[in-house]
């Protein structure tokens, strides 16, 4: 356990998280996890309710009931969200970095915001290491304004990282790339979970089947399968494909909550 008291072998427990806006949609029901080291594909259509839940997972969002735990700390405590947040690292969706920044320049900001306690020295080398990882080392001077949508992701990786985070929550991190840029940002990924938490939420199921050895889908709120992928396609007869099994599971989760709601 490190010094904020998560560790990556340490569970995240998730008991009962519940979701209610204020116009009484509900957007999460009973969603019951535990997230160790390693990676874990979160899938669900559009209005799953992934989105709400990666925003609790990242304390962007307080659930209405239900129990969250990060190792020893608890999230409801204002003292330990701090710790909390210190060691969680984010990729959302809609991530730029500052266009006016260097690739090296904007890892130091972002290391400065997160008060990383390194001297420069140590400060730098991290930073040189992560861009040489997501291999940006020969565009760490230019401004992250001139890179491609797969540079920007990449160096969207190392920002998530620089603070060594216990968790990586990387949202839609493929979405917009191109086919060699899909599979190298995978890689990448996959690379980070032998020694983190990684929840890789998306809606591309070739990527969840290359590089997640578990699977979690969330559909109209509720979580409807947890384990290895191949168990989803065993589960869903004739199914020969993971995406036509999740989507066979999807439409029968539909049809369950249209017929509850009649």
């Amino acid at each position: 356990m490190d010094a904020d008291g998560l560790a990556t072998d340490a569970p995240i427990r998730i008991r009962g998280l519940r979701k209610v806006y204020g116009d009484g949609t509900v957007a999460l029901e009973g969603i019951d996890l535990d997230l160790g080291r390693g990676m874990v594909g979160l899938l669900g259509p559009n209005g799953a309710g992934k989105t709400t839940f990666l925003a609790i997972l990242v304390l962007e969002l307080a659930p209405t009931a239900g129990e969250l735990r990060f190792g020893e700390l608890d999230p409801s405590l204002a003292a330990e969200r701090a710790a909390i947040r210190r060691r969680i690292g984010y990729l959302p969706q809609a991530y730029q970095p500052v266009p006016s920044l260097s690739g090296r320049e904007y890892l130091l900001y972002c290391a400065r915001l997160r008060g990383v306690r390194l001297k420069r020295r140590a400060l730098a080398q991290r930073v040189d290491s992560l861009l040489s990882a997501v291999g940006l080392e020969r565009a760490a001077g230019r401004r992250t304004g001139t890179y491609s949508g797969g540079m920007k992701r990449r160096l969207g990786v190392a920002q998530a990282l620089v603070h060594a985070p216990a968790l990586l929550v990387v949202d839609e991190p493929t979405a917009g790339l191109d086919p060699d840029e899909r599979i190298r940002f995978r890689n990448l990924i996959a690379d980070v979970a032998e020694a983190t938490i990684v929840v890789l939420s998306t809606h591309i199921v070739e990527d969840v089947e290359a590089t997640c050895p578990r699977l979690v889908v969330i559909a109209r709120g509720r979580q409807r399968f947890d384990g290895p992928p191949g168990e989803l396609l065993r589960r869903v007869e004739g199914a020969t494909r993971l995406e036509t099994a999740y989507a066979s599971l999807v439409a029968e989760s539909t049809a369950a909550t249209t017929a509850g709601d009649a």
